[in-house]
C-alpha cells in the first residue's frame, strides 16, 4: 500500500505562528545588557587596535634611528631622520592617547579644559601631516640613483605611510556607533 504523506500549510514568513523559529523579543533588562555587551566588546577591540597600530610606527622609527647613531651621516641626514622619528612618535601618541570623538550631529563642540596638554593634542596632527609632507617632498626631490644620503629615500614616505594608515584606523574605530542602537531601544509592554 502507497505511504500516506501528511502536508503542510504553506506559510508566509510573516505569519505570527507559534513555532519554535519565531524570535522573542527583548523585555529592557535583556535590551540593557546586550547593548553593554557590545559597548565591552567594542571597547576591547578599540583597546587592541590602539595597542597594535601605536606598536607599528614605534618599530618603523628604528629605520631612522639607525642613520641618527651613525657616524658618518651628516647634519642634514640626521636632522631628517629626526623628523622621522618625530612623525612616527606623534603618529603613535595619536593613536594610542588621542581620545576619540565623534562629531556632534548638532555641530557642537565638546567642552575642554584649556591647558598645555590640550594645545598640544589640538596642533599634533597638523604638525604631523607637515613633517609627513615635508619627508614626502624630500624623497621626490632626491634621485634614486644619485642619493647622497646613507638611508635610502623612500624610507621618507614611511612616516606619511603610517599617518595615513593611523588616520584610516581611527575614522574605523569610530564607525562603530552604539548611539544609534540606544536610540532604537524600546519599552516593553508585557502583560
Amino acid at each position: 500500500m502507497a505511504s500516506a504523506r501528511l502536508r503542510k500549510a504553506f506559510r508566509y514568513p510573516d505569519d505570527s505562528s507559534d513555532d519554535e523559529r519565531g524570535r522573542e523579543e527583548l523585555d529592557e533588562e535583556e535590551q540593557e545588557r546586550v547593548i553593554d555587551r557590545l559597548k565591552a566588546l567594542n571597547e576591547k577591540r578599540n583597546s587592541e587596535y590602539s595597542i597594535v597600530f601605536a606598536a607599528i610606527p614605534l618599530f618603523s622609527s628604528y629605520a631612522f634611528v639607525a642613520s641618527i647613531l651613525s657616524g658618518s651621516s651628516g647634519l642634514y641626514e640626521r636632522c631628517l631622520s629626526l623628523f622621522g622619528i618625530l612623525s612616527l612618535l606623534a603618529t603613535a601618541y595619536t593613536m594610542r592617547c588621542l581620545p576619540l570623538q565623534r562629531p556632534d550631529p548638532k555641530g557642537k563642540r565638546p567642552m575642554t579644559r584649556s591647558n598645555t596638554i590640550v594645545r598640544v593634542q589640538r596642533y599634533l596632527l597638523p604638525l604631523n601631516a607637515v613633517m609627513c609632507v615635508l619627508l614626502a617632498l624630500i624623497y621626490a626631490s632626491q634621485s634614486t640613483t644619485e642619493s647622497r644620503l646613507g638611508i635610502q629615500p623612500i624610507t621618507y614616505l614611511v612616516p606619511g605611510a603610517m599617518f595615513a594608515t593611523v588616520l584610516v584606523a581611527r575614522q574605523v574605530m569610530l564607525s562603530v556607533d552604539l548611539k544609534t542602537l540606544e536610540n532604537l531601544r524600546y519599552e516593553y509592554k508585557g502583560a
